[in-house]
């Protein structure tokens, strides 16, 4: 074990020591505005949940959330790890130019969902009657290779890539990777302190999408892009907590049928695809629909009569707003929060095109695909 290791540990745990006195007798809190996320409280003892162990887990949970000063502590973590030279900290490499890029291995990654949740996409888009393209966006350490440390590893995107070719018969894969990697060369394609891609890693995506539907895309420029945010430290931040970290800035979209756009999420009105309280909030990213809801219906007033179904995760947020133009009605589904039958909304709503849009690592990981072979 290396001496400056050894120094580091001991540190550690005379600061833990000294805050876990502090953390049983310090007011308990109910929400972590870094994290974006409710804490869990001290369980109450009972002999039946320490009988089942209930009790143990709870208490261990609570204790990690409740711990007295945990940022603060997560800095000073941070700091003492950066002077003795690690570049992986809480899941996160520390990569060149300012990039904290999420560490996302083989290790990581169920192949055995992943081929699982294919075939679950395979089988609804087999059953739709429009086109349909599928979009598996790269992770950050796919595309900023470069930056990463010397000795990081990655997932095997091209195998991923490859069985998603052939076990998509019923959807035109869309491959990204060699677009985001060339606009990297002189654009910023992902968040420095976030998971996410950045508008601009959703505009290359978008001029793909275009290329594979035959239709003429817009420039950049066109949209009307403006800066809504120039303080936004995101999820990967929140892991590491570096005081020299440098803020992100957010850019949105605001294509001509914005003024006539009309929208719901999960049935209820809202003022926009942009939700503006959203950037006083530390999830700044969510500025794009509020965040994440089960089903977000957006008519746009373009009078084309395309129609639109959007299975997505969070990166879709961003994507969308390219499309307003191109469709006259957009329907957002995310699998996590929607509790309705999504064959069914497909069968009923006569959609022309449908679209699943992940981020790979996601897609591979996610529980709740196999809602698309339910009725």
């Amino acid at each position: 074990m290396r001496i400056s290791y050894k120094i580091y540990i001991i540190i550690i745990i005379a600061l833990l020591g000294a805050a876990g006195g502090i953390t049983l007798f310090s007011e308990q809190k109910s929400y972590s505005p870094n994290e974006n996320r409710y804490l869990e409280k001290y369980p109450k003892l009972s002999a039946e949940s320490v009988m089942s162990g209930d009790f143990q887990d709870d208490m261990i949970n609570a204790l990690n959330d409740q711990f007295f000063k945990r940022d603060n502590f997560m800095q000073v973590s941070t700091e003492l790890k950066k002077m003795l030279g690690y570049k992986d900290i809480g899941g996160v490499y520390l990569a060149k130019d300012g990039y904290y890029i999420e560490k996302k291995d083989e290790a990581q990654i169920s192949q055995e969902r992943y081929m699982q949740n294919l075939r679950y996409v395979q089988y609804f888009l087999s059953k739709q009657k429009g086109s349909s393209f599928t979009i598996l966006v790269p992770s950050g350490c796919i595309v900023l290779k470069d930056k990463m440390p010397e000795y990081a590893s990655s997932y095997d995107a091209e195998a991923m890539y490859k069985a998603a070719e052939t076990v998509l018969s019923s959807s035109k894969l869309i491959d990204i990777r060699d677009s985001l990697k060339e606009a990297e060369k002189s654009e910023q394609i992902y968040y420095r302190t976030d998971h996410h891609w950045t508008l601009r890693g959703a505009y290359e995506a978008y001029c793909e999408y275009c290329k594979e539907m035959g239709i003429d895309k817009r420039k950049y420029d066109e949209f009307n892009v403006k800066e809504v945010c120039d303080n936004f430290y995101g999820s990967l931040y929140s892991k590491v907590l570096d005081r020299e970290a440098s803020p992100d800035k957010i850019y949105a979209p605001f294509c001509d049928s914005l003024a006539n756009i009309k929208v719901t999420d999960d049935g209820k009105i809202t003022d926009g695809i942009y939700n503006e309280k959203e950037l006083k909030m530390k999830d700044k990213y969510s500025y794009f629909f509020g965040g994440n809801c089960g089903r977000v219906d957006i008519s746009t007033g373009v009078e084309n009569g395309l129609k639109l179904l959007v299975i997505k995760d969070s990166f879709a947020n961003c994507f969308v707003p390219f499309l307003i133009d191109s469709y006259s009605e957009i329907t957002m589904i995310d699998l996590r929060y929607y509790s309705g039958s999504i064959t069914e909304l497909a069968e009923s709503g006569t959609f022309d095109h449908t679209l699943i849009l992940y981020e790979m690592s996601n897609f591979a990981g996610d529980t709740n695909l196999y809602k698309l072979t339910e009725k």
